[in-house]
């Protein structure tokens, strides 16, 4: 983390010494997940949380602009299933996730400058650190004297995957180089979750092919 803020601060610094603008930018993500198999989960349904942050262009010439973010990302899903694992007998058993990304991204554009708006497309790969993990969960019928809902939810928020990273493309609008909107779709790669030994059998069975978020983001920014 400390390593990430200071290549931060680096590139904040030397955009003194380039063409490019500082901006603000926030907007809502629709985000979702995956999964590896239907016969666990039958129902994901996407939540809409949102992202706020900063951000530097850089004017790269010839329709090119690069484009680094750091923003504050909440994304999440809600999650149900009628499933029976080793040791468990669980009926309508839902997991509400959410997760809170403090996340570097490197935006690369390219789009005609026409004066007075510039349309784009967009790439950007990123990179994240979970700070906050927060999930709930809830079985409205159950047989297992073993299962706690308390101490679930606790097992799975510790087995949830800190490092975030993905990739993101989409298009986007600016006008008058001041106004920013962009419309992206997102892809985090890997596991939600990981099982570091510390869940049990039964919990580890119940997230195991979870996969991390996917989704939709609008972003607005404003440029100075």
């Amino acid at each position: 983390m400390k390593k990430l803020l200071t290549l931060v601060a680096v590139l904040f610094a030397s955009a003194t010494m380039a063409h490019a603008q500082f901006g603000i930018i926030g907007g809502i993500n629709i985000s979702g997940t995956t999964l590896d198999t239907q016969n666990i989960w039958n129902n994901a349904q996407n939540v809409t949380l949102y992202h706020i942050g900063v951000a530097y262009k850089w004017n790269l010439g010839m329709g090119f602009a690069l484009q680094p973010a750091l923003t504050y990302e909440m994304k999440g899903a809600n999650l149900g299933s009628t499933t029976s694992v080793e040791g468990w007998k669980l009926a309508d058993l839902d997991i509400s996730t959410k997760s809170g990304y403090l996340e570097l991204g490197a935006g690369l554009q390219w789009g005609p400058d026409l004066i007075v708006a510039r349309p784009f497309v967009m790439l950007q790969p990123y990179l994240g650190y979970q700070i906050v993990a927060s999930d709930k969960s809830s079985a409205s019928v159950l047989d297992a004297v073993s299962f706690n809902s308390d101490s679930y939810n606790k097992a799975i928020n510790a087995a949830k995957s800190k490092l975030e990273y993905g990739v993101g493309i989409g298009v986007g609008v600016e006008f008058l180089k001041r106004l920013q909107l962009t419309l992206q779709y997102f892809k985090n790669l890997g596991n939600l979750y990981n099982n570091d030994g510390s869940l049990s059998t039964a919990e580890w069975e119940t997230v195991k092919d979870i996969k991390s978020y996917n989704g939709v983001k609008v972003s607005l920014g404003i440029f100075f």
